[in-house]
């Protein structure tokens, strides 16, 4: 089972689904590093330092996702690739037998969606295992 994660509390929240909804499944916890997400140093940078930060910012969100699992006593495997997240993960389940994905949405509608576009929408349109997504609750709804 692949769970994507983005650092962000949607992740965190699809992590604990998996581990409380599937807890004999091996879970693949996979972090897509955004080529210069931020902007910055983009064309300065040398790619060697380049790839020394993002394989230490992808150690420091699995840092959390072991916290996470280690709390249920659970273990997780951890990736990481370099791209742009709704393409690489969507590649990823064509290249290894992973057989269903728990993902987190940040649950956006309307113009936000037509402008950002959605990671969680497009892995859901072109997988061919089932998804399933997971909306943590808004801060004033009841749990």
């Amino acid at each position: 089972m692949l769970v994507p994660h983005d650092d962000s509390e949607h992740a965190d929240a699809a992590l604990r689904f998996a581990l409380e909804m599937f807890p004999d499944a091996e879970l693949v916890v996979f972090h897509v590093v955004e080529p210069f997400a931020e902007h910055t140093d983009a064309g300065v940078e040398d790619g060697r330092r380049w790839q020394r930060r993002a394989r230490k910012y992808a150690n420091d969100v699995f840092d959390g996702v072991d916290d996470i699992a280690a709390a249920v006593d659970a273990s997780v495997e951890t990736e990481w690739r370099y791209g742009r997240p709704k393409y690489v993960i969507v590649r990823y389940l064509e290249e290894e037998d992973i057989d269903q994905v728990v993902m987190g949405s940040r649950g956006r509608s309307g113009l936000d969606r037509l402008l950002l576009g959605s990671v969680a929408e497009t892995v859901v349109r072109r997988a061919s295992v089932p998804v399933t997504i997971v909306r943590e609750p808004q801060r004033d709804e009841p749990t």
